[in-house]
Parts: C-alpha cells; structure tokens; sequence
C-alpha cells in the first residue's frame, strides 16, 4: 500500500494532484487558440477524482443507518463551505448573481450534485453491502452500457469533447469510478505495483482511450464505441492508482518541495474546480504556450483563497472561535 511516515496514501495524493492539472486543462480552450484540441483530459481527470472519493470514503467504517445523518453533515460541511464562497466571489467581485436554490442545487456545477447523490449511495453500499461494491461496479457499467445501446440516438455529441446532449447517462457511468474507487480502497493492501506491467498498461489505455474517442467522433456508425471507451477509462484509473504506487513517485512525494506541490495542488481539487471558470482569459494569449503556466498558477491563487473563504464560512457556524491558523493552512 503506498503510504509515507504519516500513513496518508500516497497513490491517492498523487491521483488528486493528477485529475487538478487535467480538469483544469480541459477547459483552457480559450487559452489553446487554434491548438484548442490540446484542452483534453478532462474525462481522465474527473475519473480520477470520483475514484480518491470512493477510496477515502472506503477507509472507515460507514456504521449503520442511524449514522448516515451525522455522516452526510461531514460531506456536506466539505463541499458546501466553498460552493458557498465561489457564489459570493462570483457575485461579489464578476457581478454573477443566482439565487440560493440555484447555488444549493447546481452553484458546483454537475459534479457537485453528482457527488452528493452518489454519498447517499456509498453510504449504503460501505455499511450494508461492502463485500458486493464489485457486483455494484458491473451493475454501473452494465446500466451505462444499456442506457447507451437503448437510447443511442440521442447522444448525437462525442461526450468527451461536448456533452451529453440526454445527461441521464452520466449518473451510472460516473458511479463507476466511485466503485472502483472504493473496491480497491478495500483491496489495497493487497495489491503490489507491477513496474513493466502496470506503465506500458497506462500508456496503451490512454493510446486506446483516444482512438476510440477519434473514431466514434469521425464516424457516427462508430457511436458505440464511446462506451467501450467508458470503460477503457476505468482501467486507465486503475493503471494511474498502481503508477502512484511507483517507486519514482515516492521518491517525489518524499522530497520536500515535491510533497508540498502535490498535497496542496492536490488538496486544492475541489475549489480548482469551482473557480477556474471565473479567472479564465486569452488576455495573456500572445505568450502562448508561458500563458498556460501563468493561468494555471492564478488558478491555484484563486482556489486557495476560495477554500480559506470557504473555511472562514465553515468556522463562522460553529460555537469555538475563529481557528486563523486553520483558515489559512495549506493542506
């Protein structure tokens, strides 16, 4: 199991750090110009994020029912703090205004109500039914597999490079990662990287990834191959947790300045996520490609400043006094 002095996986670390860099440069577009094709790795990104979600969550014990309410305040006391600060930066400084129905429901965009839907889920799953999270990933796939034959005509868009034009879909297909996520959350110690195996395993999943996104988008006959590609996404995670496991990235999360970039960049996941939208401009395009950098950095500056928001928020309902040191830490 890949864990440092502190006992924190590093695996898990190494995957949030990951899918930070590839959602945010999937939705640089703008800043791509005429390269905008480069804007990719989204989908990877937001595999991998659903996946450290059902690992961690896996961790402990779920308890029983009677807990679930106690158990789903800590998710939410997590995520809400900074939905609730992006919406104040976004209608306190770019003058974007929703109502607080609006922010609750969607002000995280799909991946937030996605997650607070799938919590309820893997709540029941980790209490009652850990021991068939295996039966519950192939009944997520086999669900995506007949929504997508069945209602094939309807995604008329590669999926991968727009959206979904019917969303439905999305609900069991990103259930996948959680399951796996949390299936080899339970098979962790178990598992050994496999240097050969598990590097030319990655780098033939992703080469395989994108020709079945090439094809299905060059030829609408080839549609169907968008689910295989769903699930070549899953064995992608797969290959990136074992990859986290190497030795060359413990030796990089062991040194210093290493272990500071991916835990902050890393732990900073969520609220790169909400903010990049806002901060986003091809002001800077003439620097090209020095712009992705400088963007990529303002984008961390502005997330860290959501979460210490968002932890201020956070702090101002409890009854204990303002923790300064808290707000501001990095991790």
């Amino acid at each position: 199991m890949c864990t440092n002095m502190k006992e924190r996986n590093i695996s898990v670390d190494f995957l949030r750090f990951l899918a930070a860099l590839l959602i945010t440069n999937s939705h640089m577009q703008i800043l791509y110009g005429k390269y905008a094709m480069l804007a990719t790795g989204g989908s990877i990104g937001d595999a991998l994020f659903f996946f450290c979600s059902g690992f961690t969550l896996f961790l402990k014990p779920m308890g029983t029912a009677s807990n679930f309410p106690d158990w789903y305040k800590r998710r939410i006391n997590r995520i809400y703090p900074s939905v609730l600060a992006i919406a104040i930066v976004a209608c306190g400084i770019f003058n974007i205004r929703r109502d607080i129905i609006d922010i609750i429901l969607y002000g995280g965009g799909w991946f937030i109500t996605y997650i607070m839907v799938y919590y309820v889920l893997i709540f029941f799953i980790g209490a009652y039914l850990k021991d068939k999270t295996i039966h519950f990933l192939l009944l997520s796939a086999v669900l995506t597999g007949l929504y997508f034959f069945i209602f094939s005509s309807k995604i008329y868009t590669v999926y991968y490079y727009n959206i979904y034009s019917d969303a439905i879909i999305r609900w069991p297909m990103f259930m996948m990662p959680i399951l796996l996520g949390a299936q080899i959350g339970i098979s962790a110690p178990k598992m050994k990287y496999r240097p050969w195996v598990d590097t030319i395993g990655l780098i033939l999943s992703i080469a395989a990834f994108y020709t079945l996104i090439y094809l299905s988008a060059i030829n609408k006959q080839l549609m169907p191959l968008q689910y295989v590609s769903c699930l070549v996404l899953m064995v992608i995670t797969y290959f990136f947790y074992q990859v986290g496991c190497s030795p060359l990235v413990k030796r990089i999360y062991q040194h210093r300045t290493g272990h500071f970039i991916i835990r902050f960049v890393g732990g900073l996941c969520l609220e790169i996520y909400l903010v990049q939208r806002l901060v986003f401009t091809d002001k800077m395009n003439s620097l090209f490609p020095l712009n992705l950098l400088i963007m990529f950095v303002i984008v961390i500056a502005a997330a860290y400043l959501v979460r210490c928001l968002a932890r201020i928020i956070s702090q101002t309902f409890k009854d204990e006094p303002y923790q300064w040191k808290k707000v501001f830490s990095a991790f």
